[in-house]
């Protein structure tokens, strides 16, 4: 198990590569009150475009260094399949700290009793292939709220801006639908909203990462989820709508400065 101190010499490299500065907006929370208050943390990004988990990844790495947060041992959820692409497959298991995809239990498993400190999830998953590679799309998964109200944590909501620079949004007419159409139901679902598909393009270093942050609490408990799955998914998509909002308005925040 790795610590966020274990992983600071590949994330500087990467810092050099990929950002000349990295800007934390003040206005964000104290950081280091929020490490040392909570010992475990749910941590929810904005994914970006295809590529831009890495700048997160680079961005949470100096945050967590810079406040206090070198000794945190942090897991992360990643699409499933990325973990069954050879040779790709062993720098996932060495970023998300496990060997396969996870469920949503034995990911709960390893923040009650193995150890680990800090969730990392980004909720928009592959959604962020259909929108400007900024705004932040709609969530695929509301469950990042249950693993909060479980482990009696509040949420680390965390956006950046840059990310944006590493693809190319392109407009998709509908004469492309007859196409398009075998593409997975979900996937083409959400090509006909936004009638956009993110590419990625080639790495080019940043001249600032822009960087937001503030702890959520959610409003309700795990005393209040239902026991029917479907009021209970009903009510976690209606707090994560909350959590999208906040994310949106962060965002919104960025683009001004």
């Amino acid at each position: 198990m790795k610590s966020v101190k274990d992983f600071s010499l590949v994330a500087g490299a990467m810092t050099k590569a990929l950002a000349k500065k990295i800007s934390f907006y003040p206005a964000s929370d104290n950081m280091r009150d929020i490490l040392a208050k909570h010992p475990q943390l749910v941590v929810a990004l904005n994914h970006g475009p295809m590529l831009g988990p890495l700048a997160s990844t680079i961005a949470l790495n100096k945050l967590y260094m810079e406040h206090g947060g070198e000794e945190r041992k942090p897991i992360a959820i990643m699409w499933r399949l990325f973990y069954q692409i050879p040779l790709y497959k062993y720098a996932i298991q060495y970023i998300t700290q496990v060997d396969r995809g996870l469920n949503f239990e034995e990911f709960l498993a390893k923040m009650e009793n193995g150890g680990f400190t800090d969730l990392f999830v980004k909720p928009e998953g592959e959604n962020c292939n259909y929108g400007n590679g900024l705004d932040i799309e709609p969530f695929l998964s509301p469950r990042f709220v249950e693993f909060s109200l479980r482990l009696n944590t509040p949420i680390l909501v965390l956006v950046h801006k840059g990310s944006e620079n590493w693809a190319t949004t392109i407009p998709v007419t509908n004469k492309l639908d007859r196409v398009l159409s075998k593409l997975p139901k979900k996937s083409f679902d959400r090509i006909k909203e936004t009638r956009l598909l993110s590419i990625p393009t080639i790495l080019k270093r940043l001249k600032e990462l822009k960087v937001m942050y503030q702890l959520y609490y959610p409003e309700i408990t795990a005393a209040d989820l239902p026991t029917d799955i479907d009021q209970r998914n009903a009510l976690l998509a209606e707090e994560a709508n909350k959590v999208r909002a906040v994310m949106q308005s962060m965002i919104d925040e960025l683009k001004r400065l």
